[in-house]
């Protein structure tokens, strides 16, 4: 008798320890701003302009300082539609540039959402 009850006890232990919750392995070199970055630039191509918005908020809450997120951002804004906001997102790019490239970055940016809005109609 005393076999058939550890035999059960053993059975019960592995079942209650494979109902439990799935182990989540962090991959810490996937949720740095640069791959948040180019996740986002990924989704712009595919044209899944909220999907991207999404992508450069995380890497801007990572790196509060990184401008090409800003940039992503307000063009993912400005295909969504949202030029009001795009604009705003990239005056926020604009105080976080330091290097010549960041500017670069910016100006090729605006140049971008100012298409989009000509694009749209909006100036002739």
């Amino acid at each position: 008798m005393p076999k058939h009850r550890r035999l059960w006890w053993l059975i019960v232990f592995c079942l209650l320890l494979g109902c439990g919750p799935d182990t989540i392995f962090l991959r810490p070199s996937l949720d740095t701003p640069a791959q948040h970055l180019a996740n986002g630039n990924a989704l712009l191509v595919q044209e899944k302009w909220k999907d991207a918005g999404r992508e450069f908020e995380r890497a801007k809450e990572l790196d509060p300082f990184f401008t090409e997120a800003y940039v992503g951002l307000a063009i993912a804004l400005g295909r969504d539609g949202d030029f009001e906001t795009a604009a705003h997102i990239m005056n926020q790019a604009r105080q976080t540039a330091t290097s010549e490239k960041q500017r670069q970055a910016i100006i090729e940016g605006e140049a971008q959402l100012h298409q989009m809005i000509v694009d749209q109609g909006f100036f002739k």
